[in-house]
């Protein structure tokens, strides 16, 4: 945060951020791994079903039982680790340390963007029966709420942070989709019953996983060095925003049963767009203490 703020306002928000960090190390690891065996077990059931009616479906599911049971404890432990990197660095981002603001945005990014993947298929799986709260809305807002508070709270006037916020957002949300759709585009692929073979219309989707899991990797980079106001973290959400442009749809145009790589397209384009604007460019990279 910037050492220009006010002692009191750095402690408010040091506070909001330590308490993010201790969920971040207890909370979301517990309930990352809380909701695997709810989601799987309602999936198996579909599985079971589906077989039994001869639903082609079925053996696109049967990887689904292991991603989930893979990424959810995976995103529970980034997130720990998260939170245990976020209380080390306190000090330094306390008092006003340039690089700790980007480490800082990267951490509590983590937790959002694991948040945002977990809830569609608890949405699919078992909010679809139960109703009621998805449950890792809260670890996305454990992240999210400290993410705009630390960016937000910096000295600027207001097209400032209006730029700083639309950026920041897209970021993050364009590297959870990415992430989400590689997800979906790796269970196609390889659970497909022709493999190794490719079905047609499969082939794109290893062209698909693998590029938007880069793209992913780009983004949630840029995260960090655009935190930092970094130039190098332009050029990262450039490349990460263009490639995830062009591969959501292409993607799309192949495989428009959804229109899940159409949205992912479109929120690449609109970083790529967003940074190519000289004064979002400036505005970006430009540390402002008035």
């Amino acid at each position: 945060m910037s050492p220009h703020l006010s002692a009191r306002t750095r402690k408010i928000i040091l506070g909001v951020i330590i308490l993010a960090a201790v969920g971040m190390i207890t909370i979301v690891p517990i309930s990352s791994f809380k909701l695997v065996n709810p989601i799987v077990t309602n999936q198996q059931a579909r599985i079971e079903k589906f077989t039994a009616e001869g639903n082609p479906k079925a053996p696109l599911l049967t990887l689904t039982t292991w991603l989930v049971s893979f990424f959810y404890p995976f995103w529970g432990t980034m997130s720990f680790i998260g939170g245990v990197v976020l209380l080390i660095i306190a000090k330094d981002l306390y008092q006003g340390n340039p690089w700790a603001r980007g480490l800082a945005l990267l951490c509590l990014a983590v937790p959002s963007m694991g948040g945002a993947y977990m809830i569609v298929p608890w949405m699919n799986f078992v909010g679809s029966k139960q109703g009621g709260f998805p449950p890792a809305f809260l670890t996305m807002l454990i992240g999210l709420i400290p993410y705009f508070t630390l960016l937000l709270a910096d000295r600027g006037d207001l097209k400032q942070k209006g730029i700083d916020f639309l950026v920041f957002l897209m970021l993050g949300v364009s590297a959870a989709e990415n992430f989400a759709n590689g997800h979906a585009a790796f269970r196609i692929l390889y659970g497909h019953p022709k493999r190794p073979l490719f079905a047609e219309g499969i082939g794109v989707t290893f062209f698909t996983w693998l590029g938007l899991w880069f793209a992913f990797a780009l983004l949630t980079a840029a995260i960090y060095q655009l935190g930092n106001r970094k130039i190098s973290g332009w050029y990262l959400a450039v490349s990460g925003g263009a490639i995830a442009f062009l591969i959501s749809g292409i993607t799309h145009y192949f495989r428009h049963a959804t229109l899940d790589y159409l949205y992912g397209s479109l929120m690449g384009l609109s970083i790529v767009v967003m940074l190519l604007i000289p004064v979002f460019k400036e505005r970006i990279l430009t540390p402002y203490s008035k």
